[in-house]
């Protein structure tokens, strides 16, 4: 699952860096793709129930700026 986490994210950086080019907020927008990775990651690498939960919860919210952005 990491390798399939990490390489759809690699292509979802690559392809955003080439449809957000002119965007003027770029760097909130990669700060909120890199965050939602990052908490995919934790999600994904998670042994007990809080670290889960804090990867879900993590996710959520980086999908909730996501879409507000």
């Amino acid at each position: 699952m990491l390798i399939v986490v990490t390489t759809v994210a690699a292509l979802v950086h690559t392809f955003s860096i080439f449809y957000m080019g002119e965007d003027p907020y770029v760097v909130r927008f990669f700060t909120y793709l890199s965050m939602f990775a990052f908490f995919m990651l934790v999600l994904v690498t998670a042994n007990n129930l809080r670290v889960l939960f804090v990867g879900w919860e993590g996710v959520g919210v980086m999908s909730f700026a996501l879409i507000n952005f």
